[in-house]
């Protein structure tokens, strides 16, 4: 498989990218190590790169925060989902208005779900791993550089954007002729449009690397119950009308309760 050059943001540091001799999966540093070691130059010293959450939204510190501090509030089971939407939000809104330092903080930020993103396509793709962080990477940037800016406020933002990480190592590993079969039964599976992941979106990823869930109906309950779109303009979107929708949910959070109850869902 050709080497993929993936144009990084301005100032962004490329990292040692010749490929070492041995084969696949060489590299010393691949495009997420290169991504975080710039977040880290970013977030700390006597200056990070910071935000005031309180004026974000209620409740949050009432001061301002790195964002490397930020990030571990975000993670926080404690932080409700709004809040930690306002702050993606503004986050998106200064990456794509603020300069480059503001898209790596908010790669940054996102870091744990594009790990994941990796990681669940890893162990079944053949060819170099820094390839397929690449594409996550990509696939994440580009998400971030069509959201619409006024509308922001009503999308779940880490879901969306770490979804499309998801997919596009997902795109890069069913391009491999080798996996061809395999890419054929993940379409089977994919019936609606692809949305989710933040928190409550990682379980719905640990249930589809279990194979409790498949791709679509993780999709479908990501998209209308967690990101609050509803049934009927999925059916308009999918051409699967309303009663089968909602027989495909109520039949898709059976099954995934069933799983967290018998203790089948980690999130490694």
């Amino acid at each position: 498989m050709p080497d993929r050059h993936i144009p990084a943001p301005a100032g962004w540091p490329a990292g040692p990218q010749a490929r070492r001799p041995g084969g696949p999966g060489r590299y010393g540093f691949g495009p997420l190590d290169s991504a975080e070691a710039a977040f880290r130059l970013l977030t700390t010293g006597p200056r990070p790169l910071a935000l005031s959450p309180a004026q974000l939204a209620p409740g949050l510190p009432d001061r301002p925060m790195g964002l490397g501090e930020l990030k571990v509030l975000l993670l926080h089971p404690a932080t409700s989902a709004k809040a930690r939407n306002a702050v993606w939000a503004e986050l998106v809104r200064r990456a794509r208005t603020a300069g480059p330092a503001w898209m790596i903080g908010l790669t940054g930020v996102a870091m744990p779900g594009l790990r994941r993103a990796a990681a669940n396509w890893s162990a079944g793709y053949c060819g170099d791993p820094q390839d397929l962080q690449a594409e996550v990477l990509t696939g994440f940037l580009t998400a971030v550089r069509r959201l619409d800016l006024e509308s922001l406020d009503a999308v779940a933002l880490p879901s969306r954007l770490c979804w499309a990480a998801w997919r596009a190592g997902r795109a890069l590993v069913c391009s491999d002729a080798a996996y061809a079969s395999r890419a054929r039964e993940l379409d089977d599976c994919l019936d609606s449009p692809v949305r989710p992941w933040g928190h409550p979106d990682f379980v719905l990823a640990a249930a589809v690397r279990a194979g409790v869930l498949t791709v679509g109906e993780a999709e479908l309950i990501g998209r209308n119950r967690l990101e609050g779109i509803p049934l009927s303009r999925i059916a308009r979107e999918t051409g699967i009308k309303h009663p089968a929708l909602c027989m495909r949910r109520k039949r898709a959070e059976n099954k995934i309760t069933a799983a967290i109850q018998a203790g089948r869902l980690g999130q490694s």
